[in-house]
Order: C-alpha cells, then structure tokens, then sequence
C-alpha cells in the first residue's frame, strides 16, 4: 500500500501540524494525586501547566507544583477529610466556581487521584464534569486501593462509575496488579513509582501527540472527535522493541503488556489512541502494519488517532503506546469480544490447524479452587482471563522457529510478564 493510500485511512493522520494555542492542565487532587503530579517531569512540553489541589494546607503547601489550590476550609479547617467521601464532594461542589477559574482556556485535562481516600475519590468526578462542561478533553489516571480493603476498595468501585460518566478516558491503577509487576519484594514506594511510571507514559503519549512535530502529526481536532464520548471501560498499554525488527518487538511486548491483561481492562475500543516513537530508520511499510495489527487486535473502529514522531537518540529502539475507551454512552457493546488472532485462525483451517498443534504442548499451569470458582462465576461477563504457560514452554507457538530473537541474553520470543517474573491476577 503506497504511504498515500495509507494516509488515507480514517485514522486521523494529518499532515504536519504544530497544534498552536493548545493548553494542558495535569491536575492532582488529593494526597496521592499531588504525589503522582510531583514525580513528573514535562517540562519539553510548552503549554502544560501543573496544578495540585487539597483540603489539607500542609500537604499542598510540601508539593513543588506551580498552581495550588486549597479547597473546604470552610468544612475541614485545612486538616483533611477524614477519608469522607461526602465531605470532599461537598467541599469542592462550594469552591466550584474556583475551580472553573482554573479551568479557562484549557483544551486538555489530565486528572490523577487515588480513588481511596475522601479527598481524591470524593473532588475527581466533580472537578472532571467541570472540566468536561468547560469543553476540555478529560483523561484520568486512578490509583485504586487494594482488594481486601473491602470498605475502601467499595468505595472506589462507586467513585469510578461516577468519574466514567464525565470523563472521555479513565486508566484505572489497581493497587494489587502494581505490587505483581513490581515482584513479590517490592516496597510500597517501588509499587507507586510503579504507578507513576505507568501515569508518565500515558501522559506523554498524549502530549506528543499534541504538542511535538512528527513523521505522522495528529490535528487536536481529530483527538478530541475520536474521545468526545462518555468513556466506559479502557485499555492502556505500551511495548518497547531493540535492533532491525524493533517495531516487531515492540509489538510483542505491547500483546503481553500487564496492564492491558488487567481484569476491568477492555479488549476492544470505540476511540484509540496509538503512538509509535522510534529512531530514524522507521520505514512507513512497518509503521503501516503496526497500526493495522494494532486496529485489528482492539476492534477499533473509525475513530483511531495515530501518530509516529521519529527522535534521533533512540536509535534503534521502538516505543508503542496505546489509549483506548469504549463508549458508555453506547452500552459498551464492544467491550468483551473474540481476539483478532481467533478471526485469523478462523479464516484459515491451516493455519488454525498448525496453530492448534503447536498450543497442544502448552501446559497451563494449575489455578486453585478458588480461582476456578470465580472464573466459573464470570464467564458470562469477561472473556478475557487466560492461563499462563510453565517454564518448560515459556516460547510457546514460537518454539520451533529455526532461531532465537536472541538480545542481551534475553529471548524476545518469550513473553515479557514471564521473564520477568510477572504474576498477573486473572
């Protein structure tokens, strides 16, 4: 396919464009969400601002962000929320016309709030619904507490139902996926920076888009068409590939991402968001298939945002970033559906033949009772929890290829959870 045929694609390429008077606001509200806006760092993005917003005057007055906004003195005296949910909801819906001053002129709003507690779970859907009226595109990254935190955890469930109606994208960060990725030593401040690492690329990915100059630029207006929906579930993801087949790798890495195997992540999307960042041998041929790939794994439809920005000192590396929602204005109707794979296979009885027999050796490894009985109890809702292999066939269909994609000593064949000893609750 000619590099013009494919541009006209409805996945809203554009020609260069540098997206002038274009404002990004990244918002933390609460205890977790100012220490999520402190670890990041985006200052080669001009036109992004920082602001951190809080009940309690001491924790905002210890954050490096250049706007703060304290709120609910009136209810709180400065000292907190207690963990009350209704007292930071009533306490931000009283300063709401502040908060709306904060607001002006902002075309894209980032939030970040830890669903957990009174004052982040209790502000972000408020603040979110006045970002929304404002006219800004609203992408929100929540911390959510652990499973047994029974009371917490019901909570937050109830808080992100409501951020999901006045949000365009919600990336929900459980707290126990954080610790498995992080192993099974991994201290509470290794698991945040977990957090914050995954909120970092994801706010990146869209500001790239944005705001630097690329290969393929996106138009903010296309952007914001494709996520001017009411988000229901989402899929984030990223993947990261080295040397001559790097794009190839990094789309590997991005199938087995942990965080699109999560158990409320969807597996299709209404409106996606794909970036693809690498260094200056990026053929259009590669990038063309990656996004094909891409599109048909997530049943993305037509609104697909795709960018490919090229940066010299990467090299021969590839980064592949993908954001994606599905409609709840929509039911989200696509949000469980069959993988592409299972439509190739499909397609093709020899193909689906030699797959089936290379899978026949894959053994699962044994779940326990109790996850047998949950799984019995979700089919009908999620299809989309799996197995995982055993050491012994760690390469699965790829075992009896001629060679190994062989790379610091690691084989890129094997998938990345299970090289690095990545546990993923299913």
């Amino acid at each position: 396919m000619s590099q013009e045929n494919f541009l006209d694609q409805d996945t809203s390429f554009s020609p260069a464009n540098e997206n002038p008077g274009i404002r990004a606001k990244i918002i933390g509200i609460g205890g977790a969400g100012m220490s999520l806006v402190d670890g990041l760092r985006f200052d080669d993005f001009q036109g992004v601002d920082h602001l951190v917003m809080d009940v309690d005057g001491r924790a905002l007055s210890d954050s490096i962000a250049s706007e703060k906004l304290a709120f609910g003195r009136r209810h709180t005296r400065g000292m907190g929320t207690g963990g009350e949910f209704a007292l930071a909801r009533k306490a931000i819906e009283e300063e709401k016309d502040l908060v709306r001053q904060k607001l002006e002129g902002i075309d894209v709003v980032f939030l970040l709030a830890g669903l957990g507690g009174g004052t982040g779970g209790g502000a972000v859907p408020v603040v979110a619904r006045l970002a929304r009226d404002a006219g800004a595109l609203v992408f929100a990254f929540t911390p959510l507490p652990f499973s047994w935190e029974k009371g917490r955890h019901a909570q937050a469930e109830e808080c992100l139902a409501e951020l999901r109606k006045h949000a365009n994208a919600v990336v929900p960060l459980p707290n126990d996926s954080l610790i498995q990725m992080g192993g099974p030593d991994a201290t509470a401040l290794e698991c945040f920076a977990e957090a914050g690492r995954n909120v970092g690329k994801g706010i990146s990915a869209i500001c790239s888009l944005i705001f630097r100059r690329g290969m393929i630029d996106v138009d903010f207006a296309h952007l914001k068409k494709a996520f001017n929906r009411r988000a229901g579930r989402t899929l984030f993801g990223y993947g990261e590939g080295e040397g001559p087949d790097a794009i190839r790798h990094a789309l590997r890495e991005l199938m087995v991402c942990p965080m699109l195997h999560l158990p409320d992540v969807s597996k299709a999307a209404d409106a996606l968001l794909i970036l693809i960042t690498g260094g200056t041998g990026m053929s259009m041929k590669a990038l063309q298939q990656a996004s094909t790939e891409i599109r048909a794994e997530f049943k993305a439809g037509q609104h697909v945002v795709f960018g490919a920005h090229v940066d010299e000192n990467m090299g021969d590396c590839v980064q592949i970033t993908v954001l994606g929602a599905t409609d709840l204005g929509a039911g989200s109707a696509k949000a469980d559906v069959t993988p592409a794979s299972e439509h190739v296979m499909a397609a093709s009885p020899k193909a689906r033949k030699a797959h089936e027999s290379k899978l026949a050796s894959v053994k699962p490894v044994a779940r326990s009772s109790s996850s047998r009985k949950r799984g019995k109890a979700k089919d009908s809702i999620d299809q989309n929890t799996f197995d995982f292999m055993e050491d012994g066939n760690q390469r699965g269909i790829f075992d009896d290829l001629p060679s190994r994609n062989l790379y610091e000593g690691e084989d890129l064949d094997v998938p990345a959870y299970l090289r690095r000893g990545v546990k993923i609750a299913v």
